[in-house]
C-alpha cells in the first residue's frame, strides 16, 4: 500500500483483509503504476470465491459509511463502487466474479438516492479523467451518462463538458424530488463538486 494512500483506503484494505472471504488483496490501476492524478480512484482486487465475495463485500463495507455505493450496472465484471468523506473514490474487484448488465435507471422515489450515488460516482471517476486531458473518453461517457441516467430523468441532450453535466443534473434532480415528494442527501455531491471545483473542472 502507498504510503500517501488515505487513512479511509487502509481501513477498507484492513476490513477486507481481516475476513476468511478473502485470500488476496491486490493493488490495480494508476494508484499501482504511480501515475494517479489527485482525483484518480483507488482499484482493490479481490481474490476468494467470486460469488461469496459479492454476497459479503456490501456488508463488509457498510460499517465504513460510505457517502455511496453500488455495484457496477454497465459492466459485466463485478465491481462495487464506494465513494467515501474526502471524497475518495474506491473501486473493490472480486476477480472473476461476474454480474449481469442493467438496463438504464427507471425514476422513482425508491431509487432517486441510487441515482445520485452514481452520478457523483461517475462525475468523480470523470473528473480524473478530465485532468488527464482525455477528453474522447469524457465526451464518450457524458454521451452514455446521458442516455443511461440523465435521459431518465428528462435530460434530453448529452452534455458538453462536465460542467454542463452538473448544470443538466441538478436542474432534472430538483425536478423529481418536486415530482416524486422526496429528496437525496447533499453530502456526497456537495464533496465531489467541491473536489472538481478545486480542479477547475466545473
Amino acid at each position: 500500500m502507498p504510503t500517501e494512500a488515505p487513512e479511509i483506503v487502509r481501513m477498507v484494505w484492513h476490513t477486507l483483509g481481516s475476513t476468511d472471504a478473502v485470500g488476496a488483496l491486490i493493488l490495480g490501476g494508476s494508484r499501482a503504476k504511480g501515475s494517479a492524478t489527485e482525483l484518480s480512484d483507488w482499484d482493490l482486487y479481490l481474490e476468494g470465491e467470486p460469488a461469496k465475495l459479492i454476497a459479503e463485500v456490501p456488508g463488509l463495507m457498510a460499517p465504513l459509511r460510505p457517502l455511496g455505493a453500488f455495484w457496477e450496472p454497465l459492466s459485466e465484471d463485478a465491481g462495487y463502487m464506494m465513494v467515501m468523506d474526502g471524497p475518495v473514490k474506491i473501486d473493490l474487484f472480486p476477480i472473476g466474479g461476474r454480474r449481469s448488465l442493467q438496463p438504464p435507471w427507471e425514476p422513482v422515489r425508491a431509487n432517486l438516492s441510487g441515482i445520485d450515488g452514481h452520478y457523483w460516482d461517475w462525475m468523480l471517476w470523470l473528473g480524473s479523467k478530465a485532468l488527464r486531458h482525455q477528453d474522447e473518453l469524457v465526451s464518450d461517457e457524458l454521451a452514455k451518462m446521458q442516455w443511461f441516467l440523465l435521459g431518465p430523468l428528462g435530460v434530453e441532450r448529452p452534455p458538453a463538458d462536465l460542467h454542463d453535466a452538473v448544470a443538466l443534473y441538478l436542474k432534472a434532480r430538483a425536478v423529481a424530488s418536486e415530482q416524486l415528494k422526496t429528496s437525496v442527501p447533499e453530502g456526497l455531491g456537495r464533496q465531489v463538486l467541491a473536489a472538481l471545483r478545486q480542479h477547475r473542472l466545473v
